[in-house]
């Protein structure tokens, strides 16, 4: 295999050459960029001559047939199934975009068809490489906060009607603000916890924008852990960018970790600590100490895209397993699945596997 894994894309518009690609150019060290694809070929043209890509096509087939090792697949979820089979069978290492499907059946063929071939998968939940989110997660495992008694994740931003726009399509998309945004922070809440989700329930409404296809642009979800604590997952479309938090919370019998910004697809953010178990009884004046030990973290954001194609290309160069499975893929699936049917019922569901 070559010094560096040889890459190509599939589906080079949209997050693959706002972030993706870009961040690949400017901060791989272990991969190198041969082939872009996309259906638009003319979209696939200008990305290539944008970032001196050698060769570009608007077919999967083509662009498998070129002297690559591993895929980027960044397409709408309805075809990420066909894609990553067919990358499988041509014997190339594949990077997905989430969601991964849109049914269990689909990750089972994705599965069968990796096996076959002997190919690595990854699943792209950028967001566990943001500075921020690793570092809550070493605080909550090392103990700091306690118990895990609750934790929160946002995202939003303003998404008003778009012609032609695939997610506000439900037939392509099979959701809305849930199934694109809130998976990012159903997994980040899972992998800081290192607990799986294992109830739902919630509310999801169109409630401002009149999308060509009913899909929500409000989603307020509520969980328990297996650790058992209670999450809150909110993704809405509805929100002005400029006033956008982008929370993380973290709450234990110890302390609590809050950040902003650090859910998203920037690297940067901020957050900070508060951690001092309570040392007397129950205090009836239930008086807040205004001098407790906050504490800011201050940390240098590194591209999320730039990191996963970077982690992966080791992976495939190393023989080790991927950090974000296909298992990890199927446990995402039953829990959106479970979410939407939740909310459809109007009652507390609990996630299969």
């Amino acid at each position: 295999m070559a010094e560096k894994i040889r890459w190509g894309v599939i589906g080079c518009g949209g997050i693959a050459a706002r972030r993706t690609i870009p961040e690949f150019k400017s901060m791989s060290s272990e991969g190198e960029l041969v082939s872009v694809m996309d259906i638009d070929e003319k979209r696939a043209r200008e990305v290539a001559e944008q970032f001196d890509i050698p060769h570009y096509c608007a077919t999967e087939e083509e662009l498998l047939q070129q002297n690559i090792d591993a895929v980027y697949i960044a397409t709408p979820q309805n075809i990420h199934c066909r894609q990553v089979v067919q990358a499988a069978q041509a014997g190339k290492h594949i990077l997905c975009e989430k969601p991964i499907a849109i049914s269990l059946g689909e990750v089972d063929w994705m599965e069968s068809a990796c096996k076959d071939a002997g190919v690595k998968f990854m699943l792209g939940f950028c967001m566990r490489y943001n500075v921020y989110n690793k570092k809550a997660r070493e605080l909550v495992q090392s103990g700091s906060l306690g118990k895990m008694v609750m934790g929160r994740a946002e995202l939003t931003c303003w998404y008003p009607p778009v012609p032609g726009a695939w997610r506000q399509d439900v037939s392509i998309s099979h959701g809305g603000a849930l199934i694109d945004m809130g998976t990012h922070c159903l997994d980040i809440l899972e992998w800081i916890m290192d607990a799986r989700i294992v109830e739902v329930t919630g509310f999801q409404d169109l409630m401002t924008h009149e999308y060509p296809t009913k899909i929500e642009d409000a989603s307020t979800i509520v969980l328990r852990f297996s650790n058992g604590a209670h999450g809150i997952v909110d993704s809405y479309f509805n929100l002005p960018d400029a006033a956008a938090q982008n929370s993380l919370e973290l709450h234990g019998t110890k302390g609590s970790v809050i950040g902003q910004g650090t859910i998203g697809q920037d690297p940067t953010g901020n957050m900070f600590s508060i951690i001092q178990p309570q040392e007397t009884g129950y205090n009836a004046d239930q008086i807040r100490n205004i001098e407790v030990a906050r504490q800011e973290y201050i940390m240098e954001g590194i591209g999320l895209y730039g990191q996963m194609i970077d982690v992966f290309s080791k992976c495939i160069v190393e023989d080790t397993e991927s950090p974000i499975t296909l298992e990890d893929g199927r446990h995402s699936v039953q829990v959106v699945n479970a979410i939407y049917k939740a909310v459809k019922e109007k009652r507390v569901i609990r996630v299969k596997g």
